[in-house]
């Protein structure tokens, strides 16, 4: 999923503990913001 976006692993560790603290019990909206939240990065990438 973050293959694509040249990002550290901490940076990518960042990015997911920020959404677990957001969604801490709900694994599915974990998911979907975190698919948003890569596929907005990808696109921001892209304008460069």
């Amino acid at each position: 999923m973050f293959k694509d976006l040249d990002l550290t692993n901490e940076e990518k560790e960042n990015l997911i503990k920020e959404l677990r603290e957001e969604f801490p019990q709900d694994e599915m909206l974990f998911e979907i913001h975190l698919y948003r939240l890569v596929q907005y990065l990808k696109k921001q990438r892209s304008k460069k």
